[in-house]
């Protein structure tokens, strides 16, 4: 005999009734008193998976309990646990150049292996993680690629109250031709970035746990050639040195406070780049936030701070910038999760909106909202809406773009997966004409993926 349905609380505005108007007066009226009435939630009953029983904590998205109920089978060799895993995916791009007019359509293949391998011995862990992505285009060769990942994490418990952690990686990545900072090669621009920390793990998380590290990362781009010859690209190389602390103050299970602070020193390799500028500079970003679990129903993160970027070259000055975050996500039944979240954030670029007048990077304003709803127990929908804005610093130009997202997933048996998406963009650039990326586009991708854990 089925189990009852579980009886949640769903906080409403004023005295709304049905879950349609809950959903709509939720979105469109926050400002109102908040109020709690008891709601039925959807059948929902607790299935034994590869992975063992389902979860289905209130704090666990509906994509992570997903890919958890098919957990990789894995091989143990002694002391380490090997697990690997494959995707294929099928892309059909009707705009790879992401150009404003006479866009160019291609099919992409993309094979990416992924692997794990983890060590335990007595308080001590080592794992690494890693994957290798291909690029194959049907009909533009020239845009083929590759790109891959090795990182390395240690962790060591001295006592209850401290533990030790280093890690550190390689990555080789592609830049995408949608970025307006891009630099117009005639083959992808790829870059390797180097990156090692060191720190500690204070205290406990039931109540007063401190963070910190120190690191260095080492950001190099490989040689392009463009149209008009080579393209320079070393004056974009730089070592970075950061630190890193995050205090927590746990008031009760799922409600905390939190502090950030993230010092950064960047030394570009070249003092000047092409146009005469200095790119090197020290900057901080701090930050306080809450996490708020309302009834586990209501998630809740804010964020807010100040960002603060002083550049050697007096004609980039001291960008000082507030931020803030909020992440909202709410669980109107066990089935189906909405998620709003949102940004406002300085981040460092570099464009060249015309020749001689660069600009070190813009401030970005980012709205998400992602409905996820489980359509049986192998079926997972999701719908993903976002608008953003970056207002380039120092010049009168600013860029906007538009995604939306459709996701279908299916889970056969013996970790095998499938999945269908489509995605439109569309970037709209205004003010100063760009002489480098990409100002104005629209593209539809679809892509149908293939996915086996072993």
């Amino acid at each position: 005999m089925a189990a009852k349905s579980p009886r949640i609380s769903i906080p409403c505005i004023g005295a709304v009734h049905g879950a349609r108007r809950i959903l709509s007066v939720t979105v469109t009226s926050a400002g109102l008193a908040l109020c709690t009435t008891p709601m039925l939630a959807q059948t929902y009953e607790v299935g034994a998976y590869e992975s063992g029983s389902d979860n289905i904590a209130p704090d666990l998205s509906l994509d992570r309990r997903f890919e958890q109920r098919q957990l990789a089978v894995g091989a143990q060799i002694g002391a380490f646990w090997f697990a690997p895993d494959l995707q294929l995916d099928e892309a059909l791009n009707d705009n790879i150049y992401a150009t404003p007019n006479g866009g160019r359509a291609d099919a992409v293949t993309t094979l990416t292996a992924r692997t794990s391998l983890n060590y335990a011995k007595g308080t001590s862990t080592l794992g690494v993680q890693g994957w290798l992505a291909g690029h194959v285009y049907a009909v533009h060769s020239t845009e083929d690629s590759w790109e891959g990942s090795v990182q390395a994490n240690f962790t060591s418990l001295v006592n209850d109250d401290l533990q030790l952690l280093a890690n550190g990686g390689f990555k080789r990545l592609v830049d995408p031709r949608t970025d307006p900072s891009g630099l117009q090669g005639l083959t992808p621009t790829t870059y390797e970035v180097y990156d090692g920390a060191v720190g500690a793990s204070v205290g406990h998380a039931q109540s007063n746990l401190l963070d910190f590290r120190v690191g260095a990362s080492r950001t190099t781009y490989d040689p392009l050639q463009g149209s008009q010859g080579p393209i320079i690209t070393n004056d974009r190389n730089y070592t970075e040195i950061f630190g890193e602390a995050d205090f927590r103050h746990t008031i009760a299970p799922g409600r905390g406070l939190y502090v950030k602070l993230r010092p950064t020193s960047r030394d570009f390799d070249l003092k000047f780049d092409q146009s005469g500028f200095q790119h090197s500079s020290t900057g901080v970003r701090a930050d306080i936030g809450a996490d708020w679990d309302i009834d586990s129903v209501l998630f809740l993160n804010v964020e807010t701070g100040y960002q603060r970027q002083g550049y050697d070259d007096p004609r980039f000055g001291t960008v000082g910038e507030p931020d803030g975050r909020i992440k909202l996500s709410w669980w109107p039944t066990l089935l189906t999760n909405v998620t709003l979240s949102g940004a406002h954030e300085y981040y460092e670029a570099f464009f060249n909106p015309s020749p001689g007048n660069p600009s070190p990077g813009a401030v970005r304003n980012k709205a998400i909202l992602r409905v996820e709803h489980e359509l049986r127990r192998q079926w997972l929908a999701s719908v993903t809406v976002s608008v953003e804005r970056d207002d380039v610093m120092h010049v009168p130009t600013h860029y906007t773009s538009e995604t939306a997202d459709l996701s279908l997933r299916y889970q056969f048996a013996d970790g095998v997966s499938a999945a269908a998406d489509y995605i439109f963009t569309r970037q709209t650039s205004t003010g100063t004409t760009v002489t480098t990326g990409t100002s104005s586009f629209q593209q539809n991708i679809v892509t149908f993926t293939f996915r086996k854990l072993f």
